[in-house]
């Protein structure tokens, strides 16, 4: 930007003053001195021809917004401005693609093909935007590492009307790569069980898309980076031709479906448990029916689902058999235990057997020292005894219990894939 532009609009700032802005022309009178109804003639003492504001005072005014503005706005502004440049989709398409693989049906129902009156809700975009961010990041420096690979190209599936875009492709080694960022709940599932299959599913999607075209694929890997401590880890599957006719034909399914006009069903458990519904999903209102079910006093899923007496009896039978098999789990998980009593803590092949606790906390109130310093006070005469103000409140360590945890060693690292850097 100009510097002589910037230098102007400093000396806007600090000539301005309380009040109404002036909007200064070019001129550098101000728009109510100019001539016209609309202020938008010339100013005759300063040989003005036409009323154009000062590209100083512009710049000025957007650098005050600026500075008002988080940057969560900053960021949704940015997405904002970046779909109303989208053109619209041709009509009778679907906008089905391999990233639909972890999606809801339902929700992609409502997406494609809303019903009247359908007004979507707000949803949480804020994880979203800072896994563009690291992918963004990640993607230009991997570019200046390997300039032969492939980065963010477009593929087409036969069957889908959308075309699919791939991260990351290296046609000498045949290897595609997919990354995800992941909050702490999507860690700790990462560690447990490693990407679920939907995911699987996505990423050999775009491998039969490159066979497709004639490139070939030998490998699938998916990368997690996890956004708070920036550790990653890699898991690697061949290249799956079936795997990927299969989750092709579920899309193409979905596609046909919304053809024929036939609502698809829900995949999620509903936004009383599922953090997805709840935080991420659109649809939720309407396809859960909340606002009904708060007026009626019932949680959403109960409202949607269980209608008659036979529901409810269904219901019943579900939570005693998940209430008898949780006691009979809890037993058998006691059992175990004490076979554990005394063994060695370590890694054992997939498990490891640790001793937590023992951390000491934060310091905190001291509330019976509290009141032993007061008592101690009591048979002071009142003119000896210090303001309260000034008694420092006594405060007291403590010490995190001791316990003896079993706990799953990482996907990542049970010899299925490849450890993850650090």
């Amino acid at each position: 930007m100009d510097p002589s532009l910037i230098r102007r609009a400093r000396e806007l700032a600090a000539d301005a003053t309380t009040g109404p802005c002036p909007l200064p022309c070019r001129c550098g009178a101000p728009r109510h001195e100019h001539r016209g109804r609309k202020r938008s003639g010339g100013h005759p003492e300063t040989a003005c021809s036409r009323y154009r504001r000062d590209p100083a005072d512009v710049l000025l005014e957007r650098a005050q917004a600026g500075a008002a503005r988080s940057l969560g706005d900053d960021l949704a502004e940015h997405d904002r401005g970046r779909r109303r440049r989208r053109p619209a989709r041709p009509a009778r398409q679907w906008s089905i693609g391999a990233s639909d693989t972890t999606s809801c049906r339902r929700a992609i129902w409502y997406r494609e093909n809303p019903p009247p009156g359908y007004t979507p809700a707000p949803t949480d975009r804020r994880a979203a935007r800072a896994g563009t961010l690291i992918h963004d990041s990640v993607a230009a420096r991997r570019k200046a590492l390997y300039p032969w690979r492939l980065y963010e190209q477009k593929v087409t599936l036969p069957g889908l009307d959308r075309p699919s875009r791939y991260d990351e492709y290296d046609p000498v080694t045949g290897v595609l790569y997919d990354f995800k960022t992941a909050g702490d709940w999507q860690w700790e599932q990462v560690g447990q069980h490693g990407p679920a299959e939907p995911v699987w599913d996505q990423a050999q999607l775009y491998a039969l898309a490159l066979t497709l075209d004639g490139n070939p694929v030998a490998q699938v890997r998916i990368i997690y980076f996890e956004r708070k401590s920036g550790q990653d880890e890699e898991f690697t599957r061949p290249y799956d031709e079936a795997a990927a006719r299969r989750a092709l034909a579920r899309l193409t399914a979905i596609a046909t479906a919304l053809d024929l006009g036939t609502p698809l069903p829900r995949d999620r458990s509903g936004p009383t448990n599922d953090p997805i519904c709840r935080r991420f999903c659109p649809a939720r209102i309407d396809c859960w029916k909340m606002t009904e079910a708060k007026a009626a006093g019932r949680s959403p899923e109960s409202f949607t689902l269980i209608e008659d007496r036979d529901d409810i009896e269904w219901a019943l039978g579900e939570y005693d058999r998940h209430r008898q098999a949780k006691s009979a789990a809890d037993k058998q998980q006691v059992l175990a235990k004490t076979l554990l009593e005394g063994v060695p803590y370590g890694t054992y092949g997939e498990y490891e057997w640790v001793r937590t606790g023992g951390r000491a906390r934060d310091p905190g109130p001291d509330v019976p020292g509290r009141a032993a310093q007061l008592e101690g006070l009591w048979d002071l005469p009142s003119e000896e005894r210090p303001p309260l103000a000034e008694l420092t409140y006594p405060t007291k360590t403590t010490v995190t219990p001791f316990r003896e945890e079993v706990r799953r060693v990482r996907a990542a690292k049970r010899g299925q894939s490849r450890t993850g850097r650090r």
